[in-house]
Parts: C-alpha cells; structure tokens; sequence
C-alpha cells in the first residue's frame, strides 16, 4: 500500500474555534447550548506570548525606553530615546548601532540584543508536524504564503518525479519538501545569530531567508527536473530556462495575486527585503570588476546567500532537506546528520569574504553528506527503470504540446510550454497533467495517451545495454558521444532500426561539483583559533577517500516491443562498446 501524505498539514493547522453553537451537558444534567467562545485551540500551540509580532512596531520611542527600564537597562533607554528609536525600527538594531549610540559596555549591548529579538520573534507561529523533522514552527507570513493555490500546487509535484513509479514510497512533494527547507533556513541563521552576535542578523534577514526558502521550488514542473532539464529543452532549445526563473515569476505572481504586498510590510519587509528574496531564489550572480552583484544585502552579509543555494560548494539546507526527506520516502540510510553540522557551523573571514564554515573534524563527514547525493542518483533518481519511465512522460509532452491544454483566467487554452511565460496558467500545471492527457478523447492526444497507458501498463522503454566510461566525458562532448551511439547501430541495422526507435541517455553521476571535489571549496576551522578559515586537503582527512568524483553511465533504450529487434539493438551496442574498449552490460531480457 502507497504510503499516506506524510505532511498532516491541515490537522497540524489546528485553528477551528471550539464552543460555537455545542451542546454541552451541564453538572446538574441539564443541557444547553454553549456561547462561542474567545479561545481557539489554535491558540494553545501559538508561541507568542502578550504582545503579538506587530504590537511591538507601534511603540513610540517612550515605550521602548520603559521596556527597557523594567528590564534594568536604564542607560540603553536613554541612549535609544535620545535617537528616537521607536518600535518598528528596533529590529534592524545591531551592536555596531548601539555603539554608535554611546553604549559603550558589551554586556549591556547583548542585554539589549538579547531583549530585541525576544521581542520581535514573540508573534503568533503555527505548528505543523512534519515526518522528517517533527514539529516544527512557521512564520505566519509564511503561512500567509502557503495559503495561496501557488504553494498549493506543489502538493501535486511529486519530489523525485518518475521515481514513483519505481519506487511506491517516493510520494513525497514539493510542498513538504519547501516547509521544510525553509525550517531548516531558519534553524541554521538563528544558530550563527545566536552564537555569533557580532554578525548583527537581524530577525528580518531569519524572515527573508526563510521565505526564500519556502518559495525556492514553486516553479518546478510537472515531475519536478523532468520538465526543465528534458522537456523544455526538447521543445524549446533556444532557451535556457531553468525552474529557479519559474520560481521567481510564481514569486512575483503569488504576492500580487493574493494581495500579500500589505502582509510583507506588515512584518516590516520592504522593497531591499524582497530583492534579497528573490536573488536567493533566482541562484548566485557573478559580480563584474569585482563588483558586489547583490542589492538585497551587503557584502558583508553575503554568507546569508549560501544559505539555501550554496552554489560555491553545495552545502545548504536544500540539500538537507532533500536527503533526509528522499532517505526517508525511499527507505535509504541518511548517515549525514545536518543538525550536527548546524552546532558546528561559523561565519569566518576568509579571503575577501564572510563564509560558513565547519569543524574540522567534520570534514569527513561532509564527505559522506556527498556520498549520499551519488547514492541517491545512482539507486534512485537515476535508476534505469526511473529513467525509462521519465523517458517516456518525456515523449508523451513533447506528443501533447501542439495541442492547446491549460486554461488561463480567461477560459483561453495554451500549450504546456508555454505556461512557463504565464503564470496563471503555470499554476494549474503540475502532474496531473498525466491524466488530463489519459482522460482525453482528442484524436491529437492519441500518441501521447498510448504512451502513457503503455507506462500503465508497465510495457516501458527497455534498456538493452549499458557501459561506463573510463573517463568521464565532459558536457560538451555528450552530444557528439550520443550521435557516435546512434549513428553506429543504425549504419549497422540494415534498415531494421530507425532513430525514433532508440533512446541513448548518458546520465552523469556526481558530487555536486561536476569533477572537482566539492570540499575543495569548503573552509574549516580549528578549535584553537576558531576565527581563523583553512582549508583540509583531502589525503590528510583519509587515504580511503575517493580519487575521482564524477562518472558517467551510457544507456541505450528501445522504444518498441519487438524482441527481435531489441536483441539487434542490444548486440549492435555491445559492438560498439567492444570497438571502444568499454565494458558493456547487457539487459536483454530486461525485465523492467
């Protein structure tokens, strides 16, 4: 039996109000009906306390000063009120500001630190129940965007694409998997601001990446990578459209949309704010002449854009979370334990630039935080199976798209590729478009509706052989490597084979870091000077590290049902794999 959603985000959500219009039985065994009542149970899991988030921002600069008066800092609240420190301004109060201030000793600066962010965190959270991190607290702006049919339709992207059809407990999606990047987002910031005060994090920078964690993925495709990386590429080869531009326009669409400009300024994000959102969706930049690329933050804050997206070694919380949460719905040991990793993590100059960095003793654990990533690929994402069934949906889109089939606002049809330019129609996309082309009756969708009824069926694309490299090819030869394949075994088919017959896939398996060692741009630090970065050559954390970090895997897929020519694919592949001095497998039978 597939398992259950594992997200029990309704039941989590508990806010129903209890006492309206019931009939209660009362000691004396009388019976009435009970006035509705001021308290919800979703109150009794909030964490805030008197005073909810926004409370605090209409304090005048006279409130702030007696708040910090009952708190025993006298001198701070004169230094604030003199500056006119109201309320909506104390959460962009860092210690470098109340130096300027004239608070001149540190212990009453991290008094009133300390006093600020207990202040501006005490807003009303929901608590939802997770399978891969328990219970865990949102933000109710993020529940405000999780409200909207944008995040919505994440449900309806299944994590890890075609690999549910391998696997049964691969149901796991891109809503749970965004709740809980953004969880681990803010897990990992409140660390380094709780631990390294001098970075002056504010709760504003916790908020602002922790939506950016929540909204990373809302422009993925139906069946996730699937659709970008195959499709899009297919039937749109000019372009370099990737899902993290899809991500930023459902970003832009969702705020507008729902209204939600007036719930950011509402938690006082403001227009800096949100720039910093959307460059931690749309990915790093690079900066021209040495120039900051970023408007979002300054320089001195920019380890808070490796937080998600980590593009200078892969270590970020999208990762994490994606490994513990796969680990969990394939039934795979995660041996990498990111909350570890969170204790040991520390902003450190190195170079021109603030980094997170990492013990040292953690270094050969990063290295299994990598070996995962291949294992995932390897038993998983990249499994032969997966890849003949992904293979297919592939051919079925490409076979649908001239028709029209996503409805936009005005009840107008367009193509599926071309919803990646419309975001209301993008928001009725997602994987159901699988049985919106089953369920069609379109003489246009015949081609596309036999082969997913072939997928049904289980008559998949049959894998008739496969090798790997000795090398590993660069990206810029797959293409050439392919036509080689494909030209040799049609020359040698006697006409038998057609190139529509064949499907060569060259799936390239990695550490995130295409051939390089991903640590190599990963800086560590020693217990006895822990503001100094080094970095760790891989000899002198273990001789039993591996020495190549990237292979390739050839395989080659027959289309059609004929046994007979597929053994001719098979053999004529293995010939080819001969005259190449590779090493081939055969899959013939192949059973899949």
């Amino acid at each position: 039996m597939f398992r259950a959603l594992k997200l029990s985000y309704n039941a989590c959500r508990i806010s129903t109000m209890i006492g309206k219009n019931r009939m209660v039985k009362g000691n004396d065994g009388s019976k009435g009906r009970r006035s509705k009542s001021n308290f919800s149970v979703g109150q009794s899991i909030k964490t805030g306390t008197l005073l909810g988030y926004v409370g605090y921002m209409s304090w005048s600069a006279v409130d702030v000063a007696e708040k910090l008066k009952e708190k025993g800092l006298e001198e701070a609240a004169e230094k604030l009120k003199a500056q006119n420190v109201t309320g909506d301004k104390l959460d962009m109060i860092t210690e470098q500001r109340l130096k300027e201030y004239g608070l001149e000793k540190g212990g009453d600066r991290v008094k009133v630190l300390k006093f600020i962010r207990q202040m501006t965190t005490q807003h009303n959270k929901k608590i939802f129940n997770d399978p891969v991190h328990g219970h865990i607290e949102v933000h109710p702006l993020c529940v405000k965007i999780i409200d909207t049919p944008q995040f919505q339709r994440l449900r309806d992207l299944k994590q890890i694409g075609a690999c549910y059809f391998v696997y049964p407990g691969a149901s796991h999606n891109r809503f749970e998997h965004c709740i809980g990047v953004s969880h681990l987002a803010g897990k990992l910031t409140r660390q380094l601001q709780q631990e390294q005060p001098e970075l002056d994090i504010t709760n504003k920078d916790i908020l602002c990446v922790e939506i950016a964690g929540l909204c990373h993925d809302l422009g993925h495709g139906p069946f996730s990578h699937l659709f970008d990386e195959k499709f899009i590429k297919a039937v749109k080869p000019e372009l370099k459209w990737k899902h993290e531009e899809g991500s930023v326009m459902m970003f832009n669409y969702l705020i507008k949309k729902n209204d939600l400009e007036k719930e950011f300024k509402k938690y006082g994000l403001e227009e800096r704010d949100m720039d910093f959102i959307v460059e931690q969706i749309a990915g790093p930049k690079n900066g021209t002449n040495g120039e900051w690329p970023y408007n979002g933050r300054e320089k001195a804050k920019g380890y808070l854009y490796e937080v998600v997206a980590n593009k200078r070694n892969g270590i970020d919380v999208d990762k994490w979370d994606y490994f513990a949460r796969d680990c969990h719905g394939l039934g795979i040991p995660n041996p990498f334990d990111h909350n570890r990793f969170m204790k040991f993590a520390r902003v450190i100059k190195f170079d021109d630039s603030l980094q997170i960095c990492s013990r040292d003793k953690e270094a050969e654990t990063l290295y299994s935080m990598f070996q995962i990533r291949v294992a995932l690929h390897r038993r998983a994402c990249q499994h032969r199976v997966s890849n003949s069934v992904q293979a297919m949906i592939v051919d079925a889109l490409i076979a649908a798209n001239e028709t029209k089939l996503v409805p936009k606002k005005d009840g107008s049809l367009i193509k599926i590729s071309d919803c990646i330019t419309c975001p209301e129609a993008y928001t009725k996309l997602s994987d159901s478009i699988f049985h919106v082309i089953l369920m069609s009756t379109d003489k246009k969708l015949a081609e596309a509706r036999s082969i997913l009824q072939r997928i049904l069926q289980r008559k998949l694309y049959r894998c008739v052989g496969e090798t790997s490299p000795k090398q590993t090819t660069d990206k810029t030869n797959v293409k050439e490597l392919r036509k080689k394949i494909m030209t040799f075994i049609l020359q040698k088919s006697d006409g038998k084979l057609k190139e529509t017959d064949l499907y060569i896939d060259i799936v390239c398996l990695d550490y995130g870091a295409e051939t390089e060692n991903p640590i190599k741009h990963v800086n560590f630090y020693n217990k006895n000077n822990i503001d100094e970065a080094i970095s760790i050559n891989r000899d002198k954390v273990s001789l039993m590290l591996p020495n190549v970090f990237a292979e390739h895997i050839i395989r080659v897929y027959y289309k059609k049902t004929d046994n007979n020519i597929s053994e001719k694919a098979s053999s004529l592949f293995k010939k080819w794999c001969d005259s190449h001095d590779y090493q081939s497998q055969t899959r013939i039978p192949d059973d899949t």
